[in-house]
C-alpha cells in the first residue's frame, strides 16, 4: 500500500493536470526558489489511522491528506481556479477519496498568490499478508 501522499500524488500527476506545474510530496524543497510564476501543489499527509475495527484488531486504514494549491501570480485570462477545483475535487471523488473540506481562497502576503487548500481522506482495507 503506498503512502496516502504518494497515492493522491499518482492520481494527481494521471490527470495530466495543465495547469499545475510542480507537485511536492511533504515539503517545498528549501533549495527550490520562491516562484510565483508557477503554480505549485503541496501534498501533506493529515492522517494514516486504524480503520475497520473487528475482532479485536484493525483491518483498515483511514488515510487523509492536505492539498494546498498555490496559484501563479499572473494566471491565465480564460483560466478559472474554480472550475479547475472543482473538476479537480469531482476526479477525487471518483477515485473514491471524500472530500472533506474545501477551504477558502487566501492570498500568500509574501508573493501575492492566491491558495487554496482542500482536505480529502480515504479508508483503504489492509492486505491479508501484512
Amino acid at each position: 500500500m503506498l503512502l496516502p501522499v504518494s497515492q493522491v500524488a499518482s492520481l494527481v500527476n494521471a490527470l495530466n493536470l495543465t495547469w499545475v506545474d510542480k507537485v511536492y510530496l511533504n515539503e517545498i524543497p528549501k533549495e527550490e526558489p520562491d516562484n510565483a510564476n508557477l503554480t505549485v501543489m503541496l501534498l501533506q499527509e493529515t492522517d494514516s489511522s486504524p480503520a475497520y475495527h473487528a475482532n479485536s484488531t484493525f483491518k483498515g486504514l483511514a488515510m487523509g491528506v492536505e492539498i494546498q494549491i498555490f496559484y501563479k501570480v499572473d494566471l491565465e485570462d480564460d483560466f478559472n481556479p474554480l472550475e479547475a477545483e472543482i473538476a479537480l475535487m469531482k476526479s477525487f471523488k471518483e477515485a473514491g477519496w471524500l472530500i472533506v473540506s474545501s477551504q477558502h481562497h487566501t492570498t500568500d502576503p509574501d508573493t501575492n498568490q492566491v491558495t487554496k487548500t482542500i482536505y480529502v481522506t480515504k479508508n483503504e482495507m489492509i492486505r491479508r499478508d501484512i
